[in-house]
């Protein structure tokens, strides 16, 4: 690999980790101009390999859909654990998730459909198992997130806080459960 090409492959991986950070901190969706001066890097190099905000929101989204791939694959204990930290992220990567609804109705949906594809093995096992209520489908998770969503943005100002929403994100997991909720 040339000295340049390791210095490029570098230098993405610095702008998605700090955009990481900031899609996962505060409220607000950081501009590119703040992610290269975190990454301490010009502009020029962000634009050259994010275009804009929503190519690095995409590439951002990518590496978590991975990361829950990861986690399908190794020692997840429990199809709620799974989802719950599927959930979790939703409530605390709050800047990604409203970059994402900037995004064409087409892109969000492809994203939702590649997370509902990652989670469906684990999903089915959990079916099979019975520890999952057997009149759900992995699609019905879609409902899952946009139940959660409109609760953490239209709730009430005390819904908004950390508490209230993972006791609401536990309701929902529970009501996936079959027979008693855990």
């Amino acid at each position: 690999m040339s000295p340049r090409r390791t210095d490029a492959v570098r230098n993405r991986e610095a702008i998605l980790r700090v955009a990481e950070e900031a899609f996962a901190t505060g409220s607000e969706i950081v501009p590119l101009e703040e992610i290269a001066r975190r990454a301490r890097l010009g502009r020029a190099t962000v634009y050259r390999h994010f275009p804009d905000r929503q190519a690095l929101g995409l590439a951002v989204a990518a590496r978590q859909l991975a990361a829950f791939k990861r986690i399908v694959k190794g020692e997840c204990s429990s199809f709620r654990e799974l989802l719950g930290a599927v959930l979790s992220e939703q409530l605390s990567w709050r800047p990604l998730v409203r970059l994402f609804r900037e995004l064409p109705v087409r892109y969000q949906r492809q994203y939702a459909d590649t997370l509902v594809a990652v989670l469906t093995p684990a999903f089915r096992l959990a079916q099979a198992e019975g520890r999952l209520r057997a009149d759900v489908e992995p699609t019905d998770l879609l409902l899952v997130f946009e139940m959660v969503e409109a609760a953490i943005e239209t709730g009430s100002a005390r819904a908004h806080s950390g508490d209230a929403a993972r006791r609401v994100i536990g309701v929902v997991l529970d009501g996936f459960l079959a027979g008693r909720a855990a």
